[in-house]
């Protein structure tokens, strides 16, 4: 008997953790992205910076332990190396976190060891075939070859909603309700290290962390690397204004919380325009059991690894009893 097959759209990790599933209980599975790598917004941006290379994980920028042990448990062919970045503090009762070299992207690359993966294939619709019992994917006006028995999405809800859009399933007024909610990550390189703790997190500021890359163990140099994120609802508002101008209004944050005026010798900037939802959906998945259609995300418990895989954990468990 041929196996059930289920295309999964996103290989961020919440989709690389539900095809691993799936795939351990048996079911076939196609994994498409957009993008040319896998994970996501646990991304690392690499950067050349005269005759060194550096790198930025200006998404996700680390594991908390709860986290790595999340990860570590997970059923893959080898082990994760993450390595010890800050230590747990007694005082502000603070998790320790992890890193991984060369980049935190690392953690979906590892996810996808033997996973069956098309990427730089951006889906735009669904289409129903084989009678009206089977799936394809529109891949930018191009129908796939293959029949799937469900389409699990993973992408950020209004993106979802664009995929689903002709297959006139209910979920998508629910998905239309999430507002989005974007993120500018500002990439730099001064001359030399601020006076900074390697993860800050001021209160009361348009910035929302600040992450000291050179503190990771990566660099060799005296400089100091940073990737200096802006907190969602303030970054919400800007996503359409010029990224020089934002960044600009990021380095004078950083001087007004008296970390002064770096003398710059990188900077560059990413926007994410998806960077998490304003209000989490508050369930672990949207099931449309009709047409065989889920959607999982961390938007739908949070927006973070945690919210990621357990999203992941219970979606796969309620595919494997609904096809099994």
């Amino acid at each position: 008997m041929t196996p059930p097959h289920v295309a999964i759209i996103g290989a961020g990790l919440t989709g690389l953790q539900l095809s691993r599933q799936l795939t351990n209980a048996g079911i076939s599975t196609t994994l498409f992205d957009k993008s040319r790598g896998v994970s996501g917004r646990v991304a690392t941006r690499r950067a050349d910076v005269e005759g060194h290379t550096l790198r930025f994980d200006h998404g996700t920028p680390s594991l908390s332990a709860s986290q790595k042990a999340q990860i570590s448990a997970l059923p893959t062919p080898t082990q994760l190396a993450l390595v010890p970045w800050i230590p747990s503090s007694p005082k502000t009762q603070s998790e320790p976190h992890f890193s991984l070299a060369p980049g935190i992207n690392g953690v979906g690359k590892w996810l996808a060891q033997g996973q069956n993966i098309a990427l730089n294939v951006p889906v735009t619709a669904l289409r129903r075939s084989d009678g009206g019992n089977a799936w394809q994917i529109v891949c930018d006006s191009t129908l796939s070859p293959q029949n799937f028995d469900m389409v699990i999405t993973t992408t950020p809800p209004l993106q979802a909603a664009n995929i689903l859009e002709t297959s006139q399933s209910p979920l998508i007024e629910t998905l239309n309700t999430l507002r989005p909610e974007g993120c500018w990550s500002l990439m730099l390189v001064t001359e030399f290290p601020l006076d900074i703790a390697p993860l800050l997190t001021p209160r009361h500021s348009l910035i929302e962390r600040v992450v000291s890359e050179h503190t990771k163990g990566r660099f060799s140099n005296q400089w100091g690397v940073y990737t200096v994120q802006a907190n969602r609802p303030w970054s919400q508002h800007r996503m359409e204004e010029d990224p020089m101008i934002v960044g600009e209004e990021m380095l004078s944050e950083l001087n007004r919380l008296g970390y002064g005026r770096p003398n710059v010798i990188y900077q560059r900037m990413h926007r994410w325009l998806y960077a998490g939802v304003a209000e989490p959906l508050g369930e672990a998945f949207l099931l449309d059991a009709q047409r065989n259609l889920m959607c999982a995300g961390d938007w739908c418990l949070g927006n973070d690894i945690t919210s990621a895989l357990r999203s992941a954990d219970a979606a796969s468990a309620k595919a494997i009893q609904y096809l099994s």
